[in-house]
């Protein structure tokens, strides 16, 4: 599915009193300042008439793998629902700002300020990357071995 397609998809799983919500600030909503962030980018993305959008993946093409984003989405519940259990609220937030974040915009899932993850030459590095990670499998981070 291209990427246009995917975010339209994700979109349509914020309800219009959510998006308001989301708009006005986190009252009434269980979500981080980032994810909130996240998720207003995630409603402000331009998806033009043909389904394009101006996002390209990594290699340059306007695709998501359906199978990738279901197995992501899969394993952030089972890890959230494990270590999040008291905040089921907050799930969705973090759910709907990884998907957008690895497969739209593709860029990492955590906020800098947090894992500490640098760029260079458009590509991202992130010392605590750990290759059995639930998030960590699916970001765009590499493992950064010696300082850049």
């Amino acid at each position: 599915m291209t990427v246009a397609e995917f975010t339209g998809q994700l979109k349509k799983r914020i309800s219009p009193e959510e998006a308001a919500l989301l708009r006005k600030g986190t009252d009434g909503l269980c979500v981080s300042a980032f994810n909130r962030d996240v998720c207003l980018r995630l409603l402000d993305a331009e998806i033009s008439m043909s389904g394009e959008s101006g996002t390209k993946n990594s290699t340059g093409r306007d695709a998501v793998d359906p199978d990738d984003a279901a197995r992501l989405e899969a394993d952030l519940a089972s890890y959230l629902n494990e270590y999040m259990a008291d905040r089921p609220g907050g799930h969705k937030w973090i759910i709907l700002a990884c998907l957008y974040l690895t497969f739209a915009e593709r860029l990492p899932m955590h906020p800098q300020s947090a894992a500490k993850w640098i760029e260079k030459d458009g590509r991202f590095y992130c010392r605590y990357m750990e290759e059995d990670s639930v998030t960590c499998r699916y970001c765009m981070c590499e493992k950064l071995k010696d300082e850049i």
